[in-house]
């Protein structure tokens, strides 16, 4: 026990004198010199002016990221594409075509005609008034009032009506009509509605 603690005061001593002898070169190397101090003032002095000059090191760098930038591009121009092409274009005739034949004399007096009839809106200055529309080839024409020529019109029953206009009825084919009837001359002639679209009637000319 003795020893122990001989050669744990011996330890103590010699750790003293060693940080004894090097506290002096410590605190040497801690404290700046003032010639360096100078120096690297002045080094800095420099470097600072030269950073706020118009040739600073950002304005370096900003000129030579604009050296590899691609030239703008221009403003778009409308109207020079030659590769547009005008569209095609083709002349246009127009081409009239007569709508009905050549309107006959009425048939003479006692012709009977059987046939269909149909219905229509409306002659001019006729509306509202009980008037029959024949083809050309029996005599069909517009006919202003007052009407110069009547025909008799039977179906389920017989009625005198004027003729005013003329109607294409199909003629010539094998769906022709005889006669076109306004509303009032259809009622005047049958008891069907209008619906029904188609009548057998027979005319009697005189």
């Amino acid at each position: 026990m003795p020893d122990l603690l001989r050669r744990f005061a011996v330890l103590a001593l010699l750790s003293v004198v060693v940080i004894g002898l090097m506290a002096p070169i410590t605190a040497l190397s801690a404290t700046p010199s003032a010639v360096e101090s100078a120096r690297l003032l002045t080094a800095a002095d420099q470097q600072s002016v030269a950073v706020r000059t118009a040739t600073d090191g950002r304005a370096r760098s900003a000129a030579l990221s604009l050296s590899v930038v691609a030239p703008p591009i221009g403003p778009e121009t409308l109207g020079e594409d030659p590769a547009l092409a005008t569209p095609p274009s083709a002349g246009l005739q127009a081409t009239l075509y007569r709508t009905h034949g050549k309107t006959s004399p009425l048939p003479t007096a006692g012709t009977t005609v059987n046939g269909k009839a149909t219905w229509y809106c409306c002659s001019r200055g006729w509306r509202g008034q009980a008037v029959v529309a024949l083809p050309g080839a029996l005599g069909g024409h517009f006919d202003a009032p007052p009407a110069a020529h009547f025909v008799t019109v039977c179906a389920d029953r017989c009625a005198v009506l004027p003729i005013v206009d003329y109607c294409g009825c199909l003629w010539g084919t094998s769906s022709q009509k005889v006669a076109d009837l306004s509303p009032e001359a259809w009622a005047a002639i049958s008891d069907a509605g209008l619906s029904r679209g188609v009548i057998s009637v027979t005319l009697h000319f005189g």
